[in-house]
């Protein structure tokens, strides 16, 4: 125990303390020291109680000593009186014995023991510090109001009382009305570096467990000292300078954090049975209750309170502060060596009833903690029940979260599907991780799936119904039902009302009313993945508007958390991650999914208006959205940076989703911002062949959803058209048969490089805008324009490029120009510019010769006889004998022919016309 030594000065020793003759400064106790001194000095009467409570081992006693000495007789006299039995009658006797000589007020013998000593200490004649020591011992709320009465009633009298606990003197119904100096176990505790400073000064040699010991020992004088050895003579010599390290034969030995445990074990064989169970049970939780403990013990209130306050007073437990019932957690000290004891001594199924009963009452304020207790008493039914209330609050805690859900076994997975998806929502998003550890979670997570919702959306409901359906809906997407995906989408979202977002939190002890199951959320700690799977699950299905309202619901919600956070955790919680922090998170994943939005959509210039605020919450938090909720940024960049022209962004793009490309949804987008990057620098063949390889590569690593298919064979279809590979591109339209936007658009496309304008332009003018993309209403208008201008039409087609060009303008769209054929699109948009219209014409000029899209003339019938005979016979002359004509006919059809296919040779001109489809009967020459 830490002790000052004796030097001159008025009442206050020197701040040098000792620990067995070892002497060593310890700024936080001489601080103590001098701020006691200063603040009596100039209290002018005004502080007149002073309380020190702590443990027992942290030197309440010699600090007082030291501050105040014990001069009984002096000009400022002290006088010590000390607790030996819990009798108030004999404290208040044994206070009036030492009031009685210095007061002149009448002996008043028939008083109660309590107001004769207020009676004696009004009528004090002289000053007075009367210190009661050992005071736990008598300690109860009638004694504690009238102790603060009595250091009221007097400026003469100063009252030092110490103890290990007290009832009510450090609490606001005394301190309303008495001013009290409290002195507790934060003030006395030695800090890290007094520690550290102890155990140099003592020249004890630094080791990784003796760093641990001391900062497990948590300041506890008591601790240290044990941790130490300090009393051991194999280990310290005597020195001028106190005690010192002997670095003899028993240095080997020393390990102080065997120190530490060996004192925690002799602690436990002192405790009676209760205190023993107590301690154990604190050890394997963070903290218990009162009523808790009382069930532990399988006692009664009185029982349990008597013990845990024997437990506080030896400093084994420590309470926990909090606005609730009194809690109480195992000292750290003691912690490890406890609860390694207590998983050998203690029965299993005692340990897990343990769990539960604590995760029962904390779920509704601490879901975290009632999650990993309800795991670790392997009821995994009510651990599934509370995650499905609080899915985002407890994987938000991935560094502890996930270690809780890989120990699930296999079995409960399979009859918990939402333990299921919480691992797999930690996992997809860490790389390295196999792609068929991934595929056997989702299998498992399927076959859960099906067993609990045997009926999709018409199975009984129940308090988890909800959220075994988002499960579900984001199961569809993944595999490609997206009807199924839709109409659950459609059922969720009309539940998801803010009524019922603030609903009551769950409580698994309790029985689930009848309305639970018309309530969406029952917290906010699940609102988020809602809003997020709602989006997604809507993008996918080309539902913008619905994407766009339920990710600004996301971010509202986060945004209301970061301005608004729990100011502190619950004290039973042992979340790591805060409000703020988990708030930062989700708002940069609503961020990033509204980015990814705009982008799909062809609002380009907004997305990158959103990009650019994510990169600056990003930078200035350190933020990262939950899971995998960060790669629609990522993809939304790529596309930016394509349109942008700036491949390092692109470059950047793509390094971060590589890391995800296995599990990664929309992979298709990437490649497709990728081939439009190659189209733009090395031109559309190149571009085309980027596609195909990407796509093929991909698909082996993860199959195409059916959300981006369409995507992936639109694109393609426009790259072939572009090119001239008119076959290619109707039989990647015609394969599908779809008759949505996209496909009739690139029907119209395909029309138009064919040469048939009046076709390509009833099939655009056939899109309306209403359910149609940015980039298809932009689409629409150019494929008119050009399609108009060959019809004749040319105020029509003036008018489509006009609006085309102000959509480019509007939303950042002139990548949409390269798909248009060059010359024609160029004759209209100088047309336009010359009426007065939007000019794009230098725009058009910007899109680099390689990347051009041409149309070709139509072939007359004697040219197109003329090609299909050199295709067959591969020389002028026989050609020319098949046909009846001389061979300079044929000549010169064939070089009327070379000049409308844009080639220069026979073979090129062979290889064009069959992309095209004109030689849809002759056999091709390979290669």
């Amino acid at each position: 125990m830490l002790r000052y030594t004796d030097a001159p000065g008025a009442r206050v020793h020197s701040p040098r303390p000792v620990v067995d003759g070892a002497r060593v400064t310890l700024p936080s106790r001489c601080r103590l020291i001098e701020r006691l001194v200063e603040e009596t000095a100039g209290s002018a009467g005004m502080q007149r109680l002073t309380l020190v409570c702590a443990p027992t081992g942290f030197g309440k006693t010699t600090t007082i000593a030291d501050w105040l000495g014990d001069d009984a007789d002096g000009t400022f006299p002290v006088r010590w009186l000390h607790c030996t039995q819990r009798d108030p009658v004999a404290l208040w006797d044994a206070i009036a014995a030492v009031l009685r000589p210095m007061s002149g007020a009448p002996q008043a013998e028939a008083l109660e023991p309590a107001a004769r000593v207020l009676q004696l200490a009004r009528g004090l004649e002289q000053s007075l510090t009367l210190v009661i020591d050992n005071y736990e011992l008598a300690t109860a709320a009638s004694t504690d109001m009238a102790l603060a009465e009595l250091s009221s009633v007097s400026p003469r009298l100063t009252l030092v009382v110490i103890g290990r606990r007290v009832t009510l003197l450090d609490g606001p119904l005394v301190t309303a009305t008495t001013r009290v100096r409290l002195i507790g176990a934060d003030d006395l505790r030695l800090t890290p570096a007094e520690a550290v400073e102890l155990a140099e000064s003592l020249r004890i040699p630094s080791s990784p467990s003796l760093t641990a010991a001391l900062e497990r020992s948590d300041g506890w004088p008591l601790v240290v000292r044990a941790a130490l050895n300090l009393g051991s003579d194999v280990l310290y010599n005597d020195s001028a300078d106190g005690r010192v390290w002997a670095d003899g034969q028993g240095a080997a030995l020393f390990d102080p954090l065997a120190n530490l445990n060996a004192f925690a074990m002799a602690s436990l064989e002192i405790m009676g049975e209760d205190a023993k169970k107590i301690v154990l049970a604190a050890s394997h939780i963070d903290s218990l209750s009162l009523t808790h403990i009382r069930d532990v013990l399988e006692s009664d209130d009185a029982t349990a309170l008597a013990t845990v306050q024997q437990l506080t007073e030896q400093g084994y437990l420590v309470p926990v502060p909090g606005p609730g019932a009194p809690e109480y957690r195992c000292h750290r000290a003691m912690r490890t060596a406890f609860a390694e004891f207590a998983t050998g001594s203690v029965a299993h199924a005692d340990r897990k009833r343990l769990y539960r009963g604590r995760a029962v009452e904390v779920a509704a304020t601490a879901p975290f903690t009632a999650f990993r207790l309800f795991c670790a008493a392997e009821d995994f039914a009510a651990a599934e029940a509370v995650l499905a209330h609080n899915f985002a609050t407890i994987t938000d805690e991935v560094d502890g979260c996930l270690p809780i859900l890989r120990a699930v076994p296999e079995e409960a997975l399979h009859a918990h599907p939402t333990l299921t998806a919480a691992l797999l929502f930690e996992e997809y998003s860490l790389p390295g991780i196999a792609p068929s550890r991934l595929g056997y979670l989702l299998s498992l997570w399927q076959s859960g799936l099906q067993r609990r919702l045997p009926d999709g959306l018409t199975t009984s409901q129940g308090h988890m119904h909800l959220q075994l359906l988002c499960e579900a809906m984001v199961m569809h997407r993944v595999l490609g039902n997206l009807e199924e995906a839709k109409q659950i989408m459609h059922h969720l979202e009309a539940r998801l009302s803010p009524a019922s977002v603030a609903a009551t939190p769950f409580s698994p002890g309790a029985p689930v009313p009848a309305e639970t199951s018309r309530v969406a959320l029952t917290g906010s700690g699940s609102a988020p993945v809602f809003y997020r799977e709602i989006a997604a699950t809507a993008l996918s299905v080309g539902d913008f508007g619905r994407a766009r309202r339920n990710l600004k619901r996301l971010k509202r919600h986060s945004e209301q958390k970061i301005a608004a956070p729990w100011h502190g955790f619950p004290h039973a919680s042992t979340r790591t991650v805060t409000d703020a922090e988990a708030g930062t998170n989700w708002l940069v994943a609503a961020l990033a999914e509204l980015a990814f939005a705009d982008m799909i959509d062809g609002h380009v210039r907004r997305a990158g208006e959103i990009l650019f605020e994510l990169d600056e919450v990003v930078a200035a938090t350190g933020a990262k959205a939950p899971g995998i909720a960060w790669v629609g940024a990522e993809v939304a960049r790529a596309h930016l940076a394509q349109e942008s022209g700036d491949v390092d962004l692109l470059t950047v793009a793509s390094d971060r989703l590589a890391l995800v490309g296995d599990r990664l949804e929309p992979w298709p987008l990437l490649v497709i911002a990728e081939a439009a990057s190659v189209r733009r620098t090395r031109g559309t063949e190149l571009a085309l062949a980027h596609l195909v390889s990407g796509i093929n590569d991909g698909s082996r690593l993860a199959p195409i959803s059916k959300s981006w298919w369409h995507y992936v064979v639109n694109f393609e279809a426009m790259l072939n058209s572009s090119i001239g590979n008119l076959t290619r591109a109707a039989e990647l339209l015609n394969a599908d048969q779809q008759d949505s936007p996209p496909f009739r658009l690139e029907r119209a496309r395909l029309a138009l490089f064919s040469g048939n304008d009046v076709e390509a332009l009833l099939l655009a003018q056939s899109v309306g805008d209403p359910g149609a993309t940015k980039r298809q209403r932009v689409d629409r208008r150019l494929i008119t324009a050009v399609a108009a201008w060959g019809c004749g039409r040319k105020t029509e087609a003036i008018a489509a490029l006009n609006a085309a060009g102000e959509l480019v303008d509007k939303y950042f769209l002139p990548a949409m120009l390269v798909s248009q054929p060059f010359e024609e699109l160029r004759e209209v948009a100088v047309a336009t510019r010359d009426a007065g219209g939007r000019d794009i014409v230098e725009a058009i000029d910007d899109i680099p010769e390689k990347s051009r899209a041409h149309r070709y003339d139509r072939l007359t019938e004697m040219e197109l006889r003329t090609l299909v005979a050199i295709t067959e016979h591969r020389n002028a002359n026989l050609a020319a004998a098949s046909l009846f004509v001389t061979a300079g006919t044929v000549k010169k059809h064939l070089a009327s022919v070379y000049r409308k296919l844009g080639v220069r040779d026979r073979d090129a001109a062979i290889l064009r016309a069959g992309r095209m489809g004109l030689l849809e009967h002759a056999e091709l020459p390979r290669g």
